[in-house]
């Protein structure tokens, strides 16, 4: 895949129908405004679509969040909000918010995707209300669908709803985009209904994922449950055929920069450090697929090895609150809080609190500015599909850079290849790969950050948005669609 100009093409948006985003909550409002172009103002996906669904007349449909006590009989229909973006939601009962999201998706498709299948919960009836579920988005979907749209849904969580469209006879274009990694083929099949999903899955024209590591497991999955032909570039299964592609996530580096630039918030000041004094930050979803612990591990490992550092480095590690009422989510928070409490009762001295632990969220602008005052960012996953908290680290870096501290288990890994790359699961390595970022010269760290900052630059969001609905539309039309 070739890296090309950021901006849209004379008559790129004119070449394609309305666009559709169909994903499993829909932003707000105000998110989709194209006034609202601040850092903070919106996530990744977001900022990525927003200039081809207002161009295009676009629609977001999603889950609306809400979960009723039942099923109302006008349960097929969907809420429109008008404006430059239309948004189309649906309303799930409180048993279908409880097995399909919660359970299936969260508690089953999560762990399974991240290769955490210790942690899988395999049950039939969280199955039945997922498949259920897709069913109503199609049908929701369906409604609102006309001639020319161009079809584009993301993630786990809506795996069937191609399937569940093209039986209700929509022939028009459908992409796939899964955001979390896709695990070996032999993992994937623990799950009971793995080929059914798959297959399910070969009614999308266009499959995408973030990396060449996540197609091959795709494609090896596919072969493995279903058999079928791999061509290269194209699946082929029962008289259905789906194209398969790799497009890394980006972000709107622009932004972060003005941020960091603007942003009058300072990390130091805010925790009171002193001025000298280096930074780590970590900045994560409390998720355990994120590594926490082990990160927390690894710079207990330095300060033992590296008794200097005591009292000249502090560690800051800010975990967003996430699915908090999940039991596997609960058990994780209580484990990072025990072991910081452990690391900070070891090694305080004085005024000096090896770590800070801030369980809370902060704007996008005021992360910007502390990617900007950090010395190291630790970013590193036990599993992640992309990460970009690692781009935004490097578009946040304005004037003396920082050190990348990279997870070679998350996605960003293949691009952002000048990181200090670490196995997070090897605990002293990654201590010492900790204290070579600390200690690295200014000369090696500008160079590291100027190649890394090349590719942040050029795979942007917009350009994540552009490849990939330009690839959908110059998928072959489909024929039919076959499958039972």
């Amino acid at each position: 895949m070739s890296i090309v100009d950021l901006r849209h093409p004379p008559g790129y948006h004119s070449a394609m129908g309305r666009l559709v985003m169909v994903s499993n909550r829909v932003p707000s409002a105000a998110d989709l405004d194209p006034e609202n172009r601040g850092a903070g103002a919106v996530g990744g996906l977001v900022s990525a679509v927003r200039a081809s669904l207002v161009e295009t007349g676009g629609m977001w449909v999603g889950w609306s969040g809400r979960a009723s006590p039942r099923r109302s009989p006008a349960h097929r229909a969907v809420s429109r909000t008008p404006g430059p973006v239309e948004l189309a939601t649906i309303d799930l009962t409180a048993d279908e918010s409880s097995l399909f999201y919660t359970g299936f998706s969260n508690r089953t498709l999560w762990p399974l995707l991240h290769s955490f299948i210790e942690r899988m919960q395999i049950r039939h009836d969280t199955y039945r209300a997922y498949r259920r579920v897709n069913r109503r988005y199609a049908q929701a979907l369906s409604a609102t669908l006309s001639e020319g749209d161009v079809v584009w849904i993301h993630d786990y969580h809506l795996f069937s709803v191609a399937h569940e469209l093209r039986r209700m006879g929509w022939k028009g274009k459908i992409g796939f985009f899964l955001h979390t990694p896709f695990p070996a083929a032999d993992v994937f099949s623990v799950l009971p209904w793995a080929g059914e999903l798959l297959a399910s899955m070969l009614a999308y024209d266009l499959i995408g994922v973030h990396t060449r590591r996540y197609l091959l497991n795709l494609v090896d999955a596919f072969g493995v449950e279903l058999g079928g032909d791999w061509n290269g570039f194209s699946f082929a299964y029962g008289g259905s055929a789906s194209r398969l592609g790799v497009f890394p996530i980006g972000i709107d580096p622009q932004a972060f920069r003005k941020a960091a630039l603007a942003c009058r918030e300072s990390l130091p000041r805010m925790l009171g450090l002193p001025p000298d004094e280096k930074i780590i930050i970590g900045v994560d979803r409390l998720d355990y697929t994120k590594g926490i612990p082990h990160r927390l591990q690894a710079f207990s490992t330095m300060l033992d090895h590296h008794r200097d550092l005591r009292g000249a480095v502090t560690f800051v590690q800010i975990s967003n609150p996430s699915r908090a009422r999940v039991p596997e989510y609960v058990r994780e928070r209580e484990a990072v809080e025990r072991l910081t409490g452990r690391i900070n009762g070891r090694y305080s001295e004085g005024s000096w609190v090896p770590v800070r632990y801030l369980y809370r969220n902060f704007s996008q602008e005021t992360l910007a500015a502390f990617y900007r005052d950090a010395h190291v960012n630790m970013v590193t996953p036990l599993r992640d599909g992309m990460n970009l908290i690692a781009k935004e680290f490097v578009a946040s870096q304005v004037a003396d850079p920082g050190v990348l501290v990279l997870s070679s288990l998350a996605g960003a890994a293949a691009e952002l290849t000048d990181a200090v790359i670490v196995n997070p699961f090897d605990v002293d390595g990654s201590a010492s790969s900790l204290y070579k970022a600390l200690s690295m010269p200014a000369r090696e760290r500008r160079s590291r950050w100027e190649r890394m900052s090349r590719v942040v630059e050029s795979r942007t969001a917009s350009w994540w948005s552009r490849s990939f609905t330009e690839q959908l539309l110059a998928t072959a039309e489909r024929s039919g669609y076959t499958l039972s």
